[in-house]
Order: C-alpha cells, then structure tokens, then sequence
C-alpha cells in the first residue's frame, strides 16, 4: 500500500480547471519532484496536498487517513517555500522551534529537538542569531529544518532553491537530498529545474497542461520520454525529420543521408531525435554546417545546421583534440542506441 496516495485529484478555480484527474502513488521514504513549466499545475497539486488549497474532486490519504478535509495544521506535513518565510523578530533557535512552540510541546523537549535539527543542516553554533544575520543558503536552510523539527510524516517543498545562485543550489540541493535520505521522509520537490529534478529524485512526474504527460525515474524520463512534450522540456533535443524507406529494418532518409535504425519503426511521418551526446563527428553521416562553437568546461558544444535544422552536439573535452570552424561542413553520424523516432504530433518511443 503506498504511503501518500493522490486520488483522482483535481481544481478548477471558477470556470478554469488547472488541474485534471492528476492520480498518483508515493511509497514511504520517496523523492517525489514535479518538474514543468510555469502554469501546469504542479504548484496546485502541492498545494492540495499541504491543505492550502481543496481539491475540487478526489482524494488525497497519508499512510491510510483520508486528510482531504483536513486543515493544513492537521496534516503533519512540513512545507518549505520559496521565500524563506522566517520570523524577522525571532532567532534562528526560535524560529526552528515555532512549531513544536504551537504544537505544545514543552520547553524540554523543544531545546534538545530544535540543537538536533541545527546540527542536522550543519548550523549548530547558529541559534542565538536572527534572520537577517545568514546568508540565503543558511535561511533556507533554517526553513528546512523548522519544517522537519516537528518530525512530519510528508516534507512539501515548493522551488526552494529558485532564489539562491547556482553554486549554493548545487550544494543545497544534494543536502536536501542528503538529509531525506537520512531521515526517510517522503518528500514532494516542485521545481521548472530540470538539472535539479534529474539529480535528486526517485521519481520525476513531468506535468504539462494541469496533468502528468509522463512519471518515471530520472533515466527513462530522458533516455525514453513518451510524449512529445516530454522529449522536447526535458534537456536538449535535436529533431530531424525522417522519410521511412523500409519501415521493418528502420531505414530512413534525413536530409539526402540514408540511416538504418536496425529495428522497425511506424509507417512515419516520423521524426528522428537525439541529445546532444547522442552525436559524434565522422567521415560520412549527415553534413552540417557548423555555425558555433562553445567551451564550457567539462563540455564542447557544437552548433549547426542539418537537414534544415538546428543541431547541437555535446563531447568531452579533449585538450589535445581540434574543433571544427564555424562555416566548416562536417558530418554528424548518430550512435545507434542514442536515437528516439517520434511521431507527429505525439511522442512515441519505438
């Protein structure tokens, strides 16, 4: 039996319905994330689970209770938001401990719990200090740890990490990460980060739309995306379109190049697609002309044009290794078991 179950859920404000039938299990201890773009709906279904917001149909049931009707206080889920939303006027002790404070748990017991939770986040000689005294990562940070003190059985965390900079979310992230694992706290991580989603969940639920296009692990989301939507929000994906020459060997034409896929594809018309990584430079292959060359570090990005498309090729860099010109034409051959065939207008993984 799964440990938090998303019924059938669904919210319509007025006339609008932002969220439809969106119907999801979560086993005790997971790393849940909802990743989609601004407006899909992943912020409402978090929202319903915290008791922020009442689903409009279905259920939502935390280790068997149905909490559908419950206030957000009753819940004993632990909700991190994007703003830091700590008390100005309180120290970071007082402010880990506001819960248990409201929850009356006596002073006794609040003094031992909230030292445990700052030496959790690696903040403990930091109590006696106030909000405004701690950089953004520590703020979050105190969040987190006064949504975990009183020891919930769900952690909600809704884009925590959207306003700090791109070193200190790498850092906090895989803390984050580090701390639910520690615990075993089943968690829901909203995020339009895709890098964030990738590196430290379970399971991602891609929503597009008010609904879930595709729920899988980190891999099969971007090696084997479902559906257009998929394929195209997650990462970077080059898209060539194919004429099927033999649709049960896989042979294609793209951009004058025959390919052969060496499985059957769907009679078309198809497209052929590929992450960047997913091409290497040969001697034959299908030409393009290379428009841009970028270093960024641990990668060397090629910029191109194929088949009448833009095209970006990922390689390792290679101190030693010469990089084509801009205006140079080079041939761009895929790895065989790196192409996906997508069908118009919908996604599907042959």
């Amino acid at each position: 039996m799964s440990f938090l179950t998303l019924d059938h859920l669904q919210k319509s404000f007025g006339d609008t319905k932002v969220v439809h039938d969106f119907d999801m299990r979560v086993e005790k201890g997971e790393f849940i994330s909802f990743l989609g773009p601004s407006g899909c709906g992943k912020t409402t279904v978090l929202r319903m689970v915290a008791g922020f917001e009442t689903p409009s149909a279905g259920r939502i049931l935390i280790d068997g209770q149905d909490v559908t009707g419950l206030r957000p206080n009753q819940r004993q889920i632990g909700m991190v938001f994007q703003a830091y939303a700590l008390f100005p006027n309180l120290t970071v002790a007082d402010n880990v401990g506001f819960g248990l404070k409201v929850a009356g748990v006596p002073r006794a017991e609040r003094g031992p719990r909230v030292a445990e939770m700052l030496d959790l986040i690696g903040l403990p000689q930091m109590g006696g200090r106030y909000p405004w005294q701690l950089s953004g990562g520590q703020q979050q940070r105190v969040a987190l740890a006064r949504a975990l003190a009183p020891r919930p059985r769900v952690l909600l965390l809704d884009e925590p990490l959207s306003a700090l900079d791109a070193k200190i979310r790498v850092s906090l992230r895989n803390q984050i990460r580090e701390i639910q694992q520690q615990l075993g706290i089943t968690t829901i991580f909203v995020t339009h980060d895709q890098e964030e989603a990738l590196s430290i969940s379970d399971r991602i639920v891609v929503m597009h739309r008010g609904v879930a296009d595709q729920t899988g692990t980190p891999r099969e989301i971007y090696n084997h995306p479902t559906t257009d939507f998929v394929a195209n929000f997650v990462g970077t994906l080059n898209r060539f379109p194919a004429e099927v020459l033999d649709a049960a060997t896989g042979r294609l034409r793209v951009g004058g190049t025959e390919i052969e896929l060496g499985r059957p594809v769907g009679p078309g018309p198809l497209v052929l697609a590929a992450r960047p990584e997913g091409l290497v430079l040969a001697e034959t292959g299908i030409p393009a002309e290379v428009t841009g060359v970028e270093f960024l570090g641990s990668v060397q990005r090629l910029r191109a044009r194929a088949a009448g498309q833009s095209i970006v090729m990922d390689r390792f860099n290679a101190p030693t290794a010469a990089l084509p010109a801009p205006g140079e034409t080079v041939h761009l051959c895929p790895l065989r078991s790196h192409w996906m065939v997508l069908a118009q207008p919908e996604a599907e993984i042959v």
